[in-house]
């Protein structure tokens, strides 16, 4: 009899350790979703440029942990098999940045495609920002400069996706104006401090490490972006 894995993406809206933020009960929730006891788990900084500070603050971070950090750094450390590289990872993380320089370079080295099997493997899928909306059909990105536009991501979630909703000042506006307009798709806006957790590709629940943070569902009725707030389990 076949065992059922279960597929995990854990999506941020911001913060966490490439923010330089303290978050342990993030931190070991998204250890916990592991399949096995001392996690192999992978930074991908590839929105950052490889972003040295980030990959500093990983390491400090989870060598608290009882898990296997490692890293997946095209511009710093080039692997002659991506494949290899990653085939015991049992967590990627990866940071925020730049979403379509991201996802630019993954495709030209073809690490989506090795991202989407390990993830139907059981590899766990978590991050912020660029590391959020990019799982999602369309991001809400300032990656093409401001003002903010709709991007283009992977697919692998339904809907759109919009970061930091109340850590900068447009953010808000400009997501409802786009999903009011039909410019994005309707979807999730998730703040500061909160992360979408989703099992087999469906929302299951948020979650949160800090106090008095949410995340909104974001739909359209006629010419008009409605926002139903979604509670956030505190860990």
């Amino acid at each position: 009899m076949r065992t059922l894995i279960n597929r995990h993406i854990v999506a941020l809206g911001g913060g966490g350790f490439h923010n330089g933020e303290d978050a342990p009960a993030l931190n070991r929730y998204i250890l916990g979703l592991s399949r096995r006891p001392n996690p192999r788990i992978g930074v991908i900084p590839t929105a950052s440029g490889d972003y040295e500070l980030f990959l500093e603050r990983f390491d400090k971070t989870f060598a608290q942990y009882e898990c296997r950090p490692f890293h997946v750094c095209f511009f710093k450390e080039p692997q002659p098999d991506w494949r290899a590289h990653l085939a015991e990872a049992d967590i990627l993380y990866i940071t925020g940045g730049n979403t379509r320089a991201m996802l630019a370079v993954w495709r030209e080295w073809g690490l989506h495609e090795i991202i989407s099997d390990l993830y139907r493997q059981g590899t766990v899928l978590a991050g912020g920002s660029a590391g959020a909306i990019c799982w999602f059909e369309q991001g809400h990105t300032d990656s093409n400069g401001l003002p903010l536009t709709s991007l283009d991501c992977l697919g692998w979630l339904k809907g759109s996706c919009s970061p930091h909703y109340n850590g900068e000042p447009t953010r808000r506006p400009s997501y409802l104006n786009f999903v009011g307009d039909g410019s994005m798709m309707p979807g999730f806006a998730v703040e500061d401090g909160v992360g979408l957790h989703f099992v087999n590709e469906q929302f299951d629940h948020a979650i949160t490490w800090r106090e008095n943070k949410r995340a909104y569902r974001v739909t359209r009725e006629g010419n008009t972006a409605i926002e139903t707030p979604v509670e956030p389990v505190r860990l």
